[in-house]
């Protein structure tokens, strides 16, 4: 479960067919998936379609800071320096493949994090892109864990690469280029979305923990694409650190 948790995926945006509602006016009110899943068994499967944004939408990590309970249960007493890392997938319904950062083959200097409790890293620009600039279909789901390393950056890479092909081969992967696809959204499609995003995030717990390191937060956030798109800095509490998200 989510440490930190911004949304559901239950509010993001669908809409009735133009056609489906002349023929039955009653479902204009059908805006979410939620509200989708229970009228699905009694509408045809192709009646419903994801609403895209009006705008184009991108959200970054900007800053991260540890808080005192990560002392509480990680305190270090002779070397007070953190090695953080953190691994984030980003995807919306419009068929796109899954952004992931940091994806494989990288250099471990380049994403492993030193910090101290209580200071603040901000990352320049607009910060660390997760989820790149494009208009969205029925939103946006984030998803950041947050690691503490073990500094073997050998297991590291091993980690990195396997964390990235998991999600690449993942049936959530799957299910985004088949749903752009398909004629309509049913209810049936969104259990199997939510359903394939959960084993995600659990097959990704399993591997980074394999690699002996220690799990400090996880942020989850769902941003339906009919809400307004208010651009700048969100910043989040989690158990163990703050966050703080570029949304532009």
């Amino acid at each position: 479960m989510a440490l930190i948790k911004v949304g559901s995926i239950n509010n993001f945006a669908v809409s009735a067919k133009s056609t489906v509602k002349t023929a039955k006016p009653f479902l204009k009110g059908i805006k979410t998936f939620a509200a989708l899943s229970e009228v699905s068994r009694d509408v045809e499967p192709d009646s419903f379609e994801l609403v895209t944004s009006v705008d184009q939408r991108a959200v970054a990590l900007k800053k991260i800071q540890l808080t005192q309970g990560f002392e509480g249960f990680m305190q270090k007493v002779f070397d007070p320096t953190n090695e953080l890392y953190f691994v984030a997938w980003a995807w919306d319904l419009s068929g796109q493949p899954i952004n992931i950062y940091p994806g494989e083959n990288i250099n471990s200097t380049d994403v492993i994090i030193p910090i101290q409790v209580g200071r603040v890293r901000d990352f320049i620009g607009q910060g660390i892109n997760l989820f790149p600039k494009r208009h969205v279909k029925g939103g946006i789901v984030i998803r950041i864990q947050l690691w503490e390393s073990d500094q073997n950056v050998r297991s590291f890479g091993k980690a990195m690469s396997d964390t990235a092909d998991a999600i690449k081969k993942s049936e959530l992967n799957n299910l985004l280029s088949l749903i752009s696809l398909a004629t309509g959204v049913t209810g049936a499609t969104i259990t199997l979305i939510k359903d394939a995003s959960i084993e995600l995030a659990r097959v990704i717990g399993i591997i980074l923990q394999a690699n002996g390191d220690d799990y400090v937060d996880l942020f989850e956030g769902y941003y339906a694409s009919d809400q307004n798109w208010s651009t700048g800095e969100d910043t989040y509490n989690g158990n163990s650190s703050i966050l703080a998200l570029n949304k532009y």
